[in-house]
């Protein structure tokens, strides 16, 4: 029995002496030589030149009196970037200026508004022109009377009877009238010219009887004997209709076979209404 004890003992210690002894670990080789390194590549070529003659250096709105100097463009005159040039569009709120390439550039000019003339009740906007919105607020009516803007650019008085205090309103035209302009019966004596028109009445249409221009529809001529309303035309000598001034402007200057166009300090709602050269600036025609 002791015998067998001794041989378990001396196991146990050969087992524990196998665990503590060191690892050996075999030595490595030697690393291996590193690459060799690249052949560097040929050095680049220089930019190309900017010109090589003088017709590689044409004049701009920017640069004047160009020369070529060493593959460089030379100029006598070169404007300074940030400066307004050449013909500007007055109301589209851009400027045209020189960038600093000597290129022209157009910038943001959010002033540069369109402005209508006075009463056109039509909003001041970019290039407002091209399409127009109704301007909201006071106005002065054709019969010179204070009014409001509709949404169809017409100044106007009322819309219904309530807006006109003591009086009808003749929704035709907007206009605040006396009830006797509306009873049907022709009241000389209360100044019509025809029955229910002219005088403190809406304006009477084309050939009914008149005393004045003021009395008829368009303010047209007020001619004839007995005097009769005329349609407003292009050589009558009067401002009426649509004309911005006296027989020019508005449909007038629409006139294929022979447009009349204002000339310079006449009114003015759009460039077409103006000469050649001309542009409408708030409602006249200027250089």
């Amino acid at each position: 029995m002791h015998r067998h004890v001794f041989v378990l003992f001396g196991l146990s210690i050969s087992i524990l002496a196998a665990a503590c002894a060191p690892k050996l670990v075999a030595p490595g080789g030697n690393g291996g030589a590193g690459g060799a390194g690249g052949i560097s590549g040929p050095g680049g070529t220089g930019g190309m030149p900017e010109c090589s003659t003088q017709a590689d250096c044409p004049d701009t709105e920017c640069r004047i009196g160009g020369s070529c100097n060493a593959g460089t463009c030379d100029y006598t005159t070169a404007i300074m970037p940030g400066t307004p040039v050449g013909a500007q569009v007055y109301g589209d709120c851009k400027q045209r200026e020189c960038d600093a390439s000597g290129a022209v550039t157009q910038v943001d000019t959010p002033a540069d508004v369109y402005k209508w003339a006075a009463d056109s009740c039509r909003k001041d906007d970019c290039e407002a022109w091209l399409n127009p919105q109704p301007a909201s607020g006071a106005c002065m009516t054709k019969w010179d009377r204070p009014g409001i803007c509709d949404d169809s650019f017409n100044c106007i008085e009322c819309t219904k009877n309530e807006d006109c205090a003591g009086l009808l309103c003749d929704p035709s035209i907007g206009m605040c009238v006396p009830f006797l302009c509306g009873n049907g019966s022709y009241e000389a004596g209360n100044g019509e010219t025809d029955i229910d028109c002219g005088g403190s009445c809406a304006p009477c249409a084309v050939g009914l009887k008149c005393n004045s221009q003021s009395d008829c529809e368009g303010r047209g001529a007020c001619v004839g004997s007995p005097k009769t309303c005329q349609a407003p035309a292009c050589n009558d000598g009067f401002h009426n209709g649509d004309e911005t001034s006296t027989d020019c402007g508005g449909a007038c200057a629409q006139d294929m076979a022979s447009p009349k166009k204002c000339p310079q300090g006449q009114g003015c709602l759009v460039a077409n209404d103006c000469q050649a050269g001309l542009s409408c600036i708030s409602g006249t025609c200027q250089l």
